[in-house]
């Protein structure tokens, strides 16, 4: 049986290195010492062995808050189509899990972005240039569970890792998606982090909320027709009921999604409005009047 261990003595630690060099720094004639660099020292370090203990796979896990980066994975050739590749990563991923990551981040070479993909992980553009001429993919995993989900629930950690990487407000807010059935959305927030001095739920933080349960809606009904093009808020206009001092969910329903997303095949805009409820707990707190544009994405 093989196994995912720790290396801990200084002939583990000998055996890691040797295998990180021979795999990833020896076939470009790189010198042994170049495996290593200066964050292995506060890093996490697994290493796969053969039932007989022959190390075949190493991999690496780097933590800085609430992201982790995967490094120097590699595996022997020809142990190469056995699913061990899928272990490490499932390894590592469970490490970052233990420290509460909340997403996991690597840069892949060109031939190696097919497998990550298999392994739940979304290209977001170019990595660096390594060793001079290596072209790399940028990757990223959201880490928020999204188990509840059933329907689309791969588009929706799509979403999810999206809002992650290119809104910072969606992390610090709390944000989490915890329903999409085709027809209705919802999205709940971490009242804690998103309150005023009356520990109720800041009014930028609800409007902001319901902003993001249309838009994510959108892109979502984007996607179920096949259809791409660059949401924006036009304008919105929110009316509140009570204060929001429980559970915060933002629902929102299609509407005259996706039908009003039409226009996009001809290469015009889709224009459109979108009711949003914000919910306190069980108890309606506020509905948000949101008007939408959707642009059609012009190819270069």
């Amino acid at each position: 049986m093989y196994r995912v261990v720790t290396p801990q003595t200084d002939a583990e630690l000998d055996a890691y290195y040797l295998l990180r060099w021979e795999l990833l720094r020896k076939p470009f004639n790189l010198p042994l010492g170049s495996e290593r660099d200066e964050y292995d020292t506060v890093s996490l370090h697994r290493m796969m062995l053969t039932p007989e203990g022959r190390p075949v796979a190493v991999g690496r896990l780097f933590i800085g808050g609430d992201e982790a980066q995967i490094r120097f994975m590699a595996i022997q050739p020809e142990f190469r189509g056995l699913g061990l590749g899928s272990l490490m990563v499932e390894d590592l991923e469970e490490l970052a899990r233990q420290e509460n990551v909340k997403r996991l981040v690597m840069n892949a070479r060109q031939e190696a972005v097919e497998f990550y993909r298999k392994c739940g992980f979304l290209e977001v553009g170019g990595g660096p240039m390594t060793l001079g001429h290596i072209p790399h993919r940028q990757m990223i995993k959201s880490l928020t569970p999204l188990q509840t989900i059933r329907y689309r629930s791969e588009w929706c950690q799509d979403l999810a890792t999206r809002w992650s990487r290119g809104i910072p407000m969606c992390d610090r807010m709390g944000i989490n998606i915890t329903h999409y059935d085709g027809q209705t959305f919802h999205l709940t927030a971490n009242l804690a982090a998103n309150q005023n001095v009356h520990d109720t739920m800041f009014a930028g933080s609800a409007y902001g909320m319901c902003v993001l349960a249309g838009w994510g809606l959108i892109w979502l009904q984007l996607k179920e027709v096949g259809l791409v093009g660059d949401t924006v808020l036009e304008e919105g206009n929110i009316r509140y009921y009570r204060q929001i001092d429980e559970y915060p969910e933002a629902r929102v329903a299609r509407e005259g999604l996706p039908a009003v997303l039409m226009p996009l095949r001809g290469g015009e805009a889709a224009r459109f409005g979108l009711a949003i409820q914000l919910y306190s707990g069980d108890k309606l707190a506020a509905e948000f009047t949101g008007h939408y544009v959707v642009q059609p994405v012009r190819k270069i």
